[in-house]
């Protein structure tokens, strides 16, 4: 039986220092990204922009959203706002119309689909390129705020960088809990991933709440086609084709300035079911430097927990292990939030850094284990497969 448990003790300290060595090897490439170089540009007054938007039930919010993007610096006449209305049974197409003079396009998914899915969401966009103007495509979510420059950024990085798909960064903000502080950290670890990974070209993440494309290069890779059987994963999925079809023309815009903002989940319910909703996409992943980075983060923050549980129970190594684990995936996170909380100027966020320690580990175990359990969850008012 000791030899049992020292087996476990030790691999979850090597699954601890690997996990260190990727994490200082994220900082490594993060800290080579360089953002665009920002230049009088006169070929940026002549790009036709298309901002999609899908948006189901978000009454709440679409104002909002749409208020950001009418604030933008670039010109009007060069940008349209397309909001793809997916089923809604709120008011939000209502919301959606009264902007019509202000230049923002309804269009019905109801309309255009003919048979149900289990992707919505790519729907939605595949129908907002076929009608869109623009020779650039930019998505965000509805419950977002872009910044005054965000269009501006991403076209500049277009046309300087001469990429055909951009990620750009997302974020929390305006915090009211625990929890969503939590998400905050969370998803600040995530964009310096996000943005090491694809400066790196080994490990290939986005998120569609900023996420741009051609429109030309969204119909040579064939839009969602082979990859539109799982409910989310519009961003990564489309991201992954883009990559192989395009190798170098793939970016990540690093700039402050560019990153749309979002609110966190609220409550515990709320959260589990949308990590739910992007665990489940892990194991479809054709990238698979994706999917065994997150089985090492999933490895490590079980190696933790399973020796916690043992010391519990009065073994010696196990106690060792788990100290020795813990401490150094703790002073791996702490740099990786650290470089993250500084670039995009959150240290507000720093007096959560120790409890947010014991979060993750729960967070990645637990949840990440529903993700490969669970086939069935709800999203917006939808039971998904």
């Amino acid at each position: 039986m000791s030899m049992i448990i020292y087996l476990i003790s030790s691999t979850a300290v090597l699954f601890s220092i690997a996990y260190f060595i990727l994490i200082r090897w994220l900082l490594s490439q993060w800290k080579r990204l360089q953002p665009p170089k920002e230049d009088d540009n006169t070929e940026v007054a002549n790009t036709k922009v298309s901002i999609l938007i899908p948006a189901r039930n978000e009454a709440a919010n679409i104002a909002a959203c749409l208020d950001s993007l009418l604030l933008q610096s670039y010109p009007k006449s060069l940008f349209e706002v397309i909001v793809i209305d997916d089923h809604s049974t709120d008011n939000t197409a209502t919301i959606v119309q009264s902007y019509a003079n202000k230049g923002v396009r309804l269009v019905s998914l109801a309309d255009h689909l003919a048979t149900p899915t289990q992707s919505y969401k790519k729907a939605a966009i595949t129908l907002g390129v076929s009608v869109a103007e623009g020779s650039l495509i930019l998505t965000t979510d509805a419950d977002c705020i872009a910044p005054p420059e965000w269009v501006e950024l991403l076209v500049q990085a277009h046309l300087k960088e001469h990429w055909e798909c951009i990620a750009g960064p997302v974020l929390f903000h305006q915090e009211r809990n625990a929890l969503e502080r939590f998400q905050s950290l969370d998803f600040i670890g995530t964009m310096i991933i996000t943005g090491a990974g694809i400066s790196s070209r080994k490990l290939l993440l986005a998120n569609g709440a900023n996420f741009a494309y051609t429109k030309k290069a969204f119909q040579q890779v064939q839009g969602f086609d082979g990859v539109n059987t799982k409910a989310s994963g519009d961003d990564v999925f489309l991201l992954h084709k883009m990559a192989a079809r395009f190798p170098d023309q793939v970016g990540f815009l690093k700039n402050v300035q560019a990153t749309v903002l979002t609110q966190a989940m609220p409550d515990l319910r709320s959260f589990v079911q949308q990590r739910l909703r992007w665990g489940t996409k892990n194991a479809s992943y054709s990238n698979v430097n994706v999917t065994l980075i997150a089985g090492l983060v999933f490895a490590t923050c079980w190696g933790i927990l399973f020796c916690l549980i043992l010391s519990l129970a009065g073994f010696l190594h196990a106690f060792i292990g788990f100290l020795l684990a813990l401490g150094i995936k703790t002073f791996a996170d702490y740099q990786l939030l650290r470089t993250g909380m500084l670039f995009f100027k959150r240290m507000d966020l720093r007096p959560a850094l120790v409890w947010s320690q014991i979060g993750h580990i729960l967070y990645i175990s637990l949840v990440g284990m529903g993700s490969l359990l669970v086939r069935r969850y709800e999203w917006k008012g939808r039971r998904v497969e």
